[in-house]
């Protein structure tokens, strides 16, 4: 097995979780470098448009070095999509490769992708072989000309090769179950192609994020886990350091992966209490780091964020309300720069 990274880090792990439409470039720069967590996932990125051309979606593996170790999110349903992606997230430079398996997205789990492949434990099996074997081929020497890549993805890549060909981890995220909790089975299946490590969502597809997250079905599936070399974290209603700290020793889990609990608040894992002030500059921080990073994503991508940040004070409400109506980071600054005023 390839542990990578992963076999550094220290006990409990700390994560921020992937979420698509959140975990961006900018938001992962911002947290990295206020609350810095053990390990970062980019969002989602379709294996198949990849090997389709779509190089728009290099522009969701844009990292910074303070992210490392960050991890790329790939996910699909087609073994040679993984297995010719795996390559661009190596050149890329990535810590590592973790394979989509909880998405609950109705599109997605339609074509039998993200939390679909929970029924079907054989393509997700083959999906994994694949991966490895793309990084295994890259590591080894192969040249991006000789995987089954469109010119357009293969030129965007030039020159950045890492100066070391090294193999790096594949790892998984998935849920509980699809329909009903079936953990344990399904655990067994992915055990047999050993990725380094399985971060469990404890809640089924069907669930999506509503209900109190199952984290006694997360601790029954750690248990088989921690009898291998294969890591394990789990995720769902993480609150704050203290849940976290406590979650991973009561229910015999690695560490934590955590999402939501992060809007607004990169200091999570630092243990800071950050003034009003402090919280509203780091917005603005965020919407210039956006517009600077992310450019041509349209600022409305932004404007969640801003609301996470203003939350929890007096007169959040209506700063929140102008905040939505921004149109760019500037616009933001002097809304804020206002509000500070009074």
């Amino acid at each position: 097995m390839q542990k990578g990274f992963w076999g550094k880090l220290n006990k409990p792990i700390l994560g921020l979780s992937p979420m698509d439409g959140v975990t961006d470039a900018s938001f992962r720069f911002i947290t990295a470098k206020y609350g810095k967590p053990d390990v970062m996932f980019t969002e989602f990125v379709s294996a198949e448009g990849l090997c389709a051309g779509a190089d728009v979606l290099l522009k969701d593996f844009i990292y910074s070095e303070i992210e490392k170790p960050i991890v790329a999110q790939v996910f699909g349903i087609v073994p040679e999509a993984f297995y010719n992606a795996a390559p661009i997230v190596c050149e890329l430079g990535f810590s590592g490769i973790d394979i989509n398996m909880g998405c609950p997205d109705k599109n997605v789990a339609k074509r039998g992708g993200g939390a679909a492949l929970i029924k079907n434990p054989n393509l997700a099996k083959e999906i994994i072989i694949k991966t490895k074997e793309g990084v295994r081929d890259w590591a080894e020497g192969k040249k991006l000309e000789e995987f089954d890549l469109p010119k357009n993805i293969i030129n965007q890549l030039r020159g950045s090769t890492p100066k070391l060909r090294k193999k790096i981890p594949v790892s998984v995220k998935t849920r509980i179950g699809y329909e009903k909790i079936v953990i344990k089975e399904w655990v067994k299946h992915l055990l047999e192609v050993e990725p380094a490590n399985i971060s469990i969502h404890g809640r089924t597809l069907k669930q999506m994020y509503a209900g109190e997250a199952n984290w006694d079905a997360i601790a029954e599936a750690a248990e088989i886990i921690k009898k291998t070399e294969t890591l394990v974290l789990g995720n769902g209603d993480i609150t704050d350091l203290a849940s976290a700290k406590k979650h991973t020793e009561k229910y015999g889990v690695d560490g934590v992966l955590v999402g939501r609990a992060f809007f607004g608040n990169p200091w999570l894992f630092s243990g800071k209490e950050v003034s009003v002030s402090e919280k509203l500059d780091v917005a603005v921080e965020h919407a210039k780091y956006f517009e600077k990073i992310l450019k041509g994503r349209k600022f409305y991508n932004m404007r969640k964020h801003l609301a996470w940040y203003a939350h929890g004070f007096s007169g959040a409400k209506e700063l929140r309300i102008k905040l939505m109506r921004a149109e760019n980071a500037k616009e933001c600054e002097k809304i804020i720069a206002d509000f500070k005023k009074y």
